[in-house]
């Protein structure tokens, strides 16, 4: 029994994926908030639906099975949203234009509205940061991480003894050395990016009646572009788009330790404390240090390297 439920929820999770995946591919708007919430939505629909259908014959659907999914998690490159129950509430003081009544006194008096006062209902929560705000005296910023080594620190910091208000982003890595566009990493020397050539098949060549043909092309970000010796273009779904005013730099990878490295130099000589800084100096939303971090260094410069050395 434990093995078929565990089946059944996982191919609910890859329909909730699959789901979500076409969405965002097909949309031109996906990256708009509203957006992103009608995918997310339409994602976790998915997912209890086809958890209802696995469980169908057991006489189980959505709506029960709703009540034992505490939360449904999607972890986004910056952030994530939570898909679970929460309780409809408006705010009880507010008026209208002429003060009469709050919007809980509409939401309840009215006979057009869905929900009432304190209803609980499934929905999609606010977008959550992976942020986290430190204190260290006259010192008040935020970081933002994500699923890689990107980070943006945005607020007071102390930059050559004057308290500057900043917003820094970029790549957080180290044992980075060089200048210009020569560029080393633990060591290896970083290369621009090498144009490949693969045949590929373009559907407007030969005049629109299409061929296999062997182009250049250059892979960014997982995409491949390839250039016909005038202009350059993708393939999807077996059709040519053409990209406007595209100019792709091949020297992307020095560019991205060369960015790297002037992050380091920041936090590390041109801040005064941002180098020593550590998760004691954690606060949460009201300013209250954050007990359970411990005492670690978030910009730990230098012990990796330190410890193959050792090795």
């Amino acid at each position: 029994m434990q093995s078929s439920y565990d089946t059944k929820l996982i191919s609910a999770t890859y329909d909730a994926l699959k789901a979500f995946q076409l969405n965002t591919i097909n949309s031109d708007t996906s990256d708009l908030a509203n957006s992103k919430l009608r995918d997310i939505e339409a994602s976790a629909n998915v997912f209890f639906n086809s958890i209802a259908n696995g469980f169908n014959m057991a006489g189980y659907n959505k709506e029960i099975l709703q009540e034992y999914v505490p939360a449904v998690v999607y972890t986004m490159y910056d952030g994530y949203y939570i898909y679970s129950p929460y309780k409809n509430k408006l705010d009880n003081t507010n008026g209208d234009e002429h003060g009469n009544g709050s919007d809980a006194d509409y939401l309840n008096s009215s006979s057009d509205a869905t929900y009432k006062q304190g209803d609980e209902i499934e929905g999609v929560k606010p977008y959550i940061y992976y942020s986290c705000r430190y204190v260290n005296g006259y010192e008040d910023f935020v970081i933002t991480y994500s699923l890689d080594n990107y980070i943006t620190i945005q607020g007071k910091v102390y930059e050559h003894g004057n308290l500057n208000w900043v917003n820094k982003s970029g790549y957080l890595l180290d044992n980075i050395a060089g200048s210009g566009q020569t560029w080393t990493y633990r060591g290896y020397r970083i290369d621009n990016v090498d144009e490949l050539e693969e045949k590929v098949y373009d559907p407007e060549a030969n005049g629109g009646s299409g061929a296999y043909k062997l182009y250049k092309y250059i892979k960014i970000n997982g995409v491949k572009y390839y250039y016909d010796g005038s202009k350059w273009f993708s393939i999807l779904n077996g059709e040519r788009l053409d990209q406007e005013n595209f100019s792709p730099s091949t020297n992307a990878a020095v560019e991205y330790y060369r960015e790297a490295a002037e992050l380091k130099n920041w936090i590390t000589r041109e801040t005064d404390n941002l180098k020593n800084l550590s998760t004691s100096n954690a606060v949460d939303e009201n300013g209250q240090p954050i007990s359970n971090f411990g005492n670690y260094k978030i910009f730990d410069f230098g012990s990796e390297m330190d410890s193959e050395r050792k090795h």
